[in-house]
């Protein structure tokens, strides 16, 4: 019953039920403690375990740690990760599976902790792309884009193929760290080598990557050229690009054909009206 409930998302009711059971199986505690993560109960994940942990019934299993690594990741529990990374190398009858092993690293990455991760992707018996991709992701975010870039040539030297997520995860990089020719590099090469479908959203980075780096009308010519019609996002983010460093002249282009996209949108005409401002367009401004 518990797992029933569980499975159509009716927490209440599950916990309800778990609580009324007079023995628990290790796939009841499981099962709850799936529910707390994939709802992203993140603080009640780590109390049901702290309570699983304390009454002893069962013992732990790779699906167990499983939700706990999630929880961990997301709340930034590095000394409960550990825990549970000390807890894998010392019980034999735990495998550490690839999904096991990824979230590891991952939560490793999450918490800042990117030496942590590196060390427990090198211990990983066998990688997926999303093994590698995390890898990525984790050194992008905290800073370290040369290494992210390394990360991926050693990702391909490997044989493991590339996927679009991957790309997401570059071009993420190369935005923050303001790398725009090895943004631009990447972007050609989804395309060319790894036969990657370029997507909106691929082509929503580099737009956020070239008007960060001050490049609006390269930005604004990339949306011109793409195979599919732009939304209101990929406008947007040249806008703020235009306002940032005062182009008055794309960002009035840009505005108004934001303003023709979503009329009842107040933000195009809050950023053309700063626009107007700094030009000392008064004018306009009152228009």
């Amino acid at each position: 019953m518990v797992d029933e409930y569980a499975r159509i998302g009716n927490v209440s009711v599950a916990c309800e039920l778990f609580d009324q059971m007079r023995s628990r199986n290790v796939v009841s505690w499981n099962t709850m403690l799936a529910l707390y993560a994939r709802n992203k109960d993140n603080a009640e994940c780590l109390r049901l375990f702290d309570r699983m942990m304390q009454e002893g019934e069962v013992k732990l299993n790779e699906a167990t740690l499983v939700s706990v690594l999630i929880a961990c990741a997301n709340m930034g529990k590095i000394d409960r990760g550990k825990w549970i990374h000390s807890y894998i190398e010392e019980n034999e009858r735990i495998e550490p599976n690839v999904l096991l092993s990824t979230l590891l690293l991952t939560m490793y990455a999450k918490c800042g902790a990117m030496d942590l991760a590196r060390e427990a992707f090198s211990e990983m018996r066998e990688r997926s792309v999303v093994s590698w991709n995390c890898m990525i992701m984790g050194y992008g975010v905290d800073g370290y884009g040369e290494k992210a870039l390394e990360m991926f040539l050693e990702m391909e030297k490997s044989g493991e193929t590339p996927n679009g997520a991957t790309f997401v995860c570059v071009l993420s990089v190369c935005t923050h760290a303001r790398m725009v020719l090895e943004g631009w590099w990447y972007f050609d090469l989804m395309k060319r080598v790894d036969k990657i479908e370029r997507k909106v959203e691929y082509y929503g980075s580099m737009v956020d990557l070239l008007g960060r780096a001050g490049l609006m009308e390269d930005s604004e010519k990339l949306i011109q050229k793409m195979p599919m019609e732009a939304g209101p996002a990929l406008w947007g983010a040249l806008l703020s690009a235009c306002d940032t460093h005062s182009n008055f002249e794309l960002g009035e282009i840009v505005a108004k054909r934001l303003i023709e996209l979503e009329p009842r949108d107040v933000r195009p005409y809050v950023l053309l009206s700063n626009i107007y401002a700094r030009e000392g367009k008064w004018m306009m401004l009152r228009k």
